[in-house]
């Protein structure tokens, strides 16, 4: 057993993994007491989107058909960023793919 916060996890298991994600299945006993189970999603890169602005304070936003909506969707610039590579760069380059610019000046939020 092993506590987290007011959690314990009695056992844990690697259930499902791919190159982006793994999931792990916990089963804990609950703050209240209650027996469960619990599903963590390990993301294995990091998360950048892009907010492209022109000198007019336009913006450009790309669709695509999203599987897991089963619809498409309007969405910013956006990708997924190796943990070794600044995620400046990362965000450069879906920009480049996604939309076909490249930005002048960046400023980086998060």
């Amino acid at each position: 057993m092993k506590k987290r916060g007011p959690w314990t996890t009695l056992s844990e298991r690697l259930a499902y993994e791919t190159p982006w994600i793994a999931v792990s299945h916990h089963e804990v006993i609950d703050p209240g007491g209650k027996q469960g189970v619990y599903g963590v999603i390990h993301f294995k890169n990091l998360a950048v989107g892009v907010i492209p602005l022109d000198d007019d304070m336009n913006t450009w936003i790309v669709g695509q058909y999203r599987y897991p909506l089963e619809a498409y969707s309007w969405e910013m610039p956006e990708g997924g960023g190796k943990r070794d590579i600044p995620a400046i760069e990362s965000a450069k380059r879906e920009l480049r793919e996604e939309v076909g610019i490249m930005a002048e000046r960046w400023t980086e939020v998060l």
